[in-house]
């Protein structure tokens, strides 16, 4: 396969280079829709130029950051997840990178060859839909459950998440039009229990909550036997408000079926492409990316400081707040 695919080029992490790499400035091209997409998220021609030189500055001036990509398509990743905010898109840079330095077990090597992250790419673990839906969106589908327990740990799920998200991390429509995450929840069994805990679930989505850029347009858990269902009430528990309210449970790929578009699942799940398709198609995209991925494991940010996106102040264990607020949700 990494002979047939034709690899993109690493990117230049130089907080200041010579030149910038304006590649992606453009108007991204898509659905009919695209452009009711770009008014939802604030994003203009105008608008988009003058953020990403606002971030190119800061990035170049930031005390602590030591090297980051500043290419055009990387930076719009995190001003179109954040609806062109500088400072809530400067601040998910920071944690991103922050993510980056204290979980290298989730980030680094990111690699589709590495023989642990091909077998679950294979299997079908996780991976994103060949076809989007009208809007653009990216659709990835999960199989939680085919974690075997006796050899893999909830880094191999952590780990393939965040491959998948950098592999289509530069992808311009997915950028705008978002995400919908699919997990079956079928497979899942009493010694997948010992695999996670409120703690671990926790940590997570404090990830997922401050440093993951994407816009979460949908997240539906589906075949969730009743021993899963604390896995899932603790996971969307601590998960912040918005993407709380875009969370739905159905008690089967059939009751899905009334709320989402089937013809873009695997056929094995009532859709028209056999999953092998989805997987052939996730495997190339990882081998086009291998480079630019592998390189991210250069990026640094110095957290021996007093910031809000220091060691001490990511790692704080915050009792109230998730903890606090956890509901049990209920299928209706």
């Amino acid at each position: 396969m990494a002979s047939e695919v034709k690899a993109l080029p690493p990117p230049c992490l130089e907080k200041a280079p010579e030149t910038y790499d304006d590649a992606g400035l453009e108007d991204p091209v898509g659905p009919a829709s695209i452009k009711r997409t770009l008014e939802a998220i604030r994003e203009d021609a105008l608008v988009r130029q003058q953020n990403v030189a606002q971030l190119r500055d800061w990035i170049a001036k930031h005390p602590h950051i030591r090297r980051c990509r500043t290419d055009a398509l990387f930076l719009l990743r995190f001003l179109r997840s954040k609806k062109f905010s500088f400072l809530v898109a400067s601040q998910t840079i920071e944690r991103y990178l922050a993510a980056r330095v204290l979980h290298p077990n989730w980030f680094q090597q990111l690699d589709v060859r590495d023989p642990e992250l091909a077998h679950l790419v294979d299997i079908g673990f996780t991976m994103p839909l060949k076809e989007r839906t009208a809007d653009g969106c990216l659709v990835v589908l999960c199989d939680w459950g085919l974690l075997d327990p006796k050899i893999h740990t909830l880094d191999h799920s952590n780990r393939m998440h965040i491959l998948l998200g950098e592999a289509y991390g530069e992808d311009a429509v997915a950028q705008c039009s978002g995400v919908i995450a699919i997990f079956n929840m079928e497979h899942v069994s009493l010694a997948h229990h010992g695999l996670i805990s409120l703690s671990s679930l926790r940590l997570i989505t404090r990830y997922v909550n401050n440093a993951f850029p994407v816009r979460c347009q949908a997240l539906y858990a589906v075949n969730v036997p009743s021993a899963a269902m604390w896995i899932v009430n603790g996971f969307v528990g601590f998960l912040n408000e918005k993407i709380q309210s875009r969370f739905q449970m159905f008690r089967t790929f059939d009751e899905l079926k009334e709320k989402f578009d089937a013809n873009l699942l695997p056929q094995e799940y009532g859709g028209k492409l056999p999953k092998s398709e989805h997987i052939k198609a996730f495997r190339e995209q990882c081998e086009r990316y291998r480079n630019r991925m592998l390189a991210l494991d250069e990026m640094s940010i110095d957290l021996d400081h007093s910031e809000s996106y220091s060691r001490n102040a990511m790692l704080d264990d915050v009792e109230g707040g998730a903890v606090g607020s956890f509901r049990k949700l209920e299928l209706d």
